[in-house]
């Protein structure tokens, strides 16, 4: 399940994107969600190597992370 945590008026799913510490969902947003504005903010977040995007290659996204080692039982 996921969802939007605000603080107030602060949106803070979108600012840890800002910020380079969260990437924009990949997977199938809910009818009628508007994911333009996480994209946009990952796509201005990467070119200004905010956050995580400061790593370059050293980056993997948990995504790929998790399809790399979903046949390990050590976690």
């Amino acid at each position: 399940m996921l969802g939007e945590i605000f603080v107030g008026n602060i949106n803070v799913n979108l600012e840890m994107v800002k910020a380079g510490y969260a990437e924009d969902y990949r997977g199938r947003p809910a009818h009628g969600f508007n994911t333009a504005p996480y994209k946009e903010a990952e796509r201005a977040a990467r070119e200004n190597n905010r956050g995580m995007w400061s790593l370059g290659d050293k980056y993997v996204s948990p995504r790929t992370w998790l399809m790399e080692h979903r046949h390990h039982k050590a976690w």
